[in-house]
């Protein structure tokens, strides 16, 4: 229940800087980003239609294709950020725009609305609009998704080059680049960890400073030297971004001259990271009861 309505807010947090976004720099500098809000700022320049009130409606129909072909489940888990982010682009419609320097507008715009987005889905959710599109399309056809993406947004921005002048096109490029890179960031960033590859000959005094001072499980791997043909054990740690400088420091204070190989690991699961810190010894257990 607690994670629920911490998702809730998340996505309602999420959509509002997304609407605020979209509303203040995108959409007087005719920036069509990809996305359903994207398609609106083109339809407008070509049929005077109004942004918000196409975005609503073309909400229930896109929630019904989504029940469909994809499921009550995935359903369930895009109906509200689907209905809270337009309701919030019409209640934020009326927002003054911040610039109108397409360039400004479209690097901040992306920002901005990728950071909403990178929210929204960290609340386990989504704005649907060309998602549900994007999923369909991916598990009916044989079309990998980043094709699928490239097809939907590419659309989009075809539709774009009808309506704007080629500068504008390649500024909504631009900001839909810098949407995708952001919302990457955001996901990544959230959850960025390090894997720590440690060869010493102090490794049994490096390995106690891991599991007792740092607090984190670690794994002996027996190692051969390939100069020297020599065999030790080479100690592997997985550590929050933030825990890696100090607990580097205490290593090299251990053994200056230990040799450290840092890894990025864009996903971590288990013990100590996506999971609680009360988990008790089991049988055979190769991890530090936390």
């Amino acid at each position: 229940m607690k994670r629920r309505i911490i998702d809730i807010l998340l996505v309602t947090i999420g959509s509002f800087i997304s609407a605020v976004g979209y509303n203040s720099l995108l959409v007087k500098n005719n920036i069509a980003s990809g996305g359903v809000g994207g398609l609106a700022i083109s339809l407008n320049a070509l049929f005077g239609w109004n942004n918000a009130n196409f975005v609503l409606a073309t909400t229930i129909p896109l929630l019904i294709l989504c029940w469909c072909f994809l499921g009550r489940e995935v359903l369930l888990k895009t109906l509200y950020g689907s209905l809270v982010f337009p309701t919030f682009i019409k209640l934020t419609e009326g927002l003054p725009t911040l610039t109108k320097q397409p360039l400004l507008a479209s690097i901040f715009g992306g920002i901005i609305l990728g950071l909403g987005l990178g929210i929204v889905f960290y609340g386990n959710s989504s704005t649907g609009g060309t998602g549900i599109i994007t999923q369909i399309l991916n598990k009916y056809t044989p079309l990998p998704l980043g094709m699928v993406l490239l097809i939907v947004d590419g659309i989009i921005v075809a539709i774009s080059a009808i309506a704007f002048s080629p500068d504008t096109v390649m500024y909504s490029i631009l900001s839909l680049y810098i949407v995708s890179f952001t919302i990457d960031k955001m996901m990544v960033g959230l959850n960025s960890s390090r894997n720590l590859l440690i060869i010493s000959q102090k490794s049994d005094q490096i390995l106690n400073y891991i599991t007792n001072g740092a607090d984190r499980g670690a794994t002996k791997i027996p190692v051969l030297g390939g100069h020297t043909g020599h065999s030790q054990n080479m100690i592997m740690t997985t550590l929050s971004t933030h825990e890696v400088p100090k607990v580097q420091e205490e290593i090299q204070k251990i053994d200056e001259t230990a040799f450290i190989v840092i890894i990025p690991a864009s996903t971590v699961m288990g013990r100590g990271f996506s999971l609680q810190k009360d988990y008790k010894s089991v049988p055979n257990d190769f991890i530090n009861p936390l």
